[in-house]
């Protein structure tokens, strides 16, 4: 009679249900990796997000004692390899208040004039503070530096703009001049923690 029973490896169900269960084994493995990838992938976009953008700066180069030469990197000592970096620092206001100071100085014109630009923009010694950095005094750069007293905020950003569009011969300064003007707008890090910086670090000369 053709009652006879098969064994279990020649039975076309139980090798069918041998297959399928591998199957979803594998299926269930390459789905844990793929989550995992994902979850990882997804972990480098929150790290790589969470970076602050107030590290920007032009230059790698560190302050007169040590710390990295940015708003954010004066909050922590330079790494050791980096201590071989470049000096960063700049004039005090109080050296603008002179115009032959300024960078690009015309002592032909009459009157003397300093003109320079940053961007679309182009200023002279007399242009209002509020049409260069968007806000702040509506009177001339060098009326601030030469009335205004040092406890002004605007005081010091005429300085950190001028030391970015030339720096001291033998140091480096860290932000090109629109950095110093996004800075003053809270672009890549607040206007308070830029002026501390910029007050505290960059008036050494």
């Amino acid at each position: 009679m053709n009652n006879k029973s098969c064994d279990e490896g020649s039975n076309p169900t139980s090798q069918y249900k041998s297959t399928t269960l591998s199957s979803i084994g594998s299926d269930a493995a390459v789905s844990r990796r793929k989550l995992l990838l994902k979850g990882l992938a997804k972990g480098s976009v929150v790290a790589a997000g969470s970076v602050s953008i107030n590290s920007f700066a032009s230059t790698s180069s560190i302050t007169a004692n040590g710390k990295i030469c940015s708003v954010s990197g004066t909050q922590s000592a330079a790494h050791s390899q980096a201590t071989g970096l470049p000096t960063c620092g700049g004039l005090r206001p109080d050296h603008y208040k002179n115009l032959v100071q300024w960078p690009n100085y015309d002592g032909s014109a009459t009157p003397p004039v300093a003109t320079n630009s940053v961007g679309n923009k182009t200023f002279t010694q007399n242009t209002p503070f509020n049409s260069i950095f968007g806000g702040g005094s509506a009177k001339s750069l060098i009326k601030i530096l030469e009335k205004d007293a040092a406890s002004s905020p605007d005081f010091h950003w005429i300085a950190a703009l001028l030391n970015a569009i030339r720096p001291p011969v033998g140091y480096v300064f860290p932000y090109s001049p629109k950095e110093v003007l996004d800075l003053y707008k809270g672009i890549g890090a607040t206007n308070s923690d830029a002026l501390m910086f910029f007050k505290g670090y960059m008036e050494t000369i």
